[in-house]
């Protein structure tokens, strides 16, 4: 049975695991909502267009887009893809299997739900079994009005729960982890690298963003603590605190204080601010 989550349900739940890590600056949140984005939605609230409007036929859509992404049916899936989605897909297949398709998935999937819709976003949840062990996956789709149909633009997948990471040595070490995390979309790595829980809805959030570069501009890294300011260039924000633009931010760093381990000892991520840490900050 589908369960509709209101808007305002997953930016609460964001808000308290955001608030539960007492040391994470506010100023651009991991899963914060941008207020754009809020406005944009509560201007397609009335939108005939948006796939909140349309329930059953998006529902259809995203549950059969679901099964094929699982199996790895791809040329079946293709059609169902929007011309950029399905390029995106052609070339991260070439990249593991040196087809567009790539190869078939040998798993039973036993259920496919719908968690949520809200306007063109939707979150899936995959129940399957390789052989005698259960499994479950997250699937994050964008939808794309087209001709009075239905596309998928955007697909992001994760565990349920999300496999353990390795831990983090050294600052450097951190800073590159994030980087690599923003560039692929990678939101299960970057709850680890904040330390603060797994969601769901992370995974929808960060199915909208997308970060075209980062560099590393200047550095400053004492025992325990580490700043680095970052050149990002963003081609669309989505859901985030972030402009569609070029431009320098500071992420704050430090080692993990005995007895904060969530998963593993340390490095861990303070936050992604406007400016550099005051001097303060370095005194903690």
């Amino acid at each position: 049975m589908m369960r509709f989550i209101r808007w305002l349900s997953p930016v609460l739940a964001v808000l308290l695991f955001l608030t539960a890590c007492q040391h994470q600056p506010k100023e651009i949140g991991l899963t914060a909502v941008s207020s754009a984005y809020q406005k944009q939605h509560a201007q397609h609230q009335n939108d005939p267009h948006f796939a909140e409007q349309n329930v059953e036929a998006a529902a259809d859509l995203i549950k059969e887009v679901a099964k094929l992404r699982f199996f790895r049916a791809g040329e079946q899936l293709a059609q169902y893809l929007t011309l950029e989605c399905r390029a995106r897909m052609i070339e991260a297949n070439q990249k593991q299997s040196g087809t567009d398709y790539g190869m078939s998935r040998l798993g039973t999937l036993e259920t496919c739900e719908v968690l949520s819709l809200s306007d063109n976003d939707a979150l899936v949840q995959i129940d399957c079994a390789y052989g005698d062990t259960p499994t479950s996956y997250i699937l994050a789709l964008r939808l794309a009005s087209a001709d009075e149909t239905w596309l998928v633009d955007q697909m992001l997948m994760s565990d349920n729960p999300p496999k353990p990471r390795g831990r983090i040595e050294s600052a450097d070490q951190l800073v590159q982890a994030y980087q690599e995390a923003i560039l692929a979309h990678d939101y299960t790595r970057l709850a680890y690298l904040y330390q603060v829980p797994w969601d769901p809805e992370g995974l929808l959030f960060w199915s909208t963003v997308e970060i075209a570069d980062s560099e590393i501009i200047t550095q400053k890294i004492q025992t325990d603590q580490a700043c680095y300011q970052l050149k990002i260039t963003v081609e669309d924000p989505g859901m985030s605190q972030l402009s569609k633009e070029t431009s320098n931010v500071w992420l704050w760093c430090r080692r993990i204080r005995q007895g904060e381990e969530i998963q593993s000892p340390g490095w861990t991520i303070e936050g992604l601010m406007s400016q550099q840490p005051p001097q303060s900050w370095w005194q903690e």
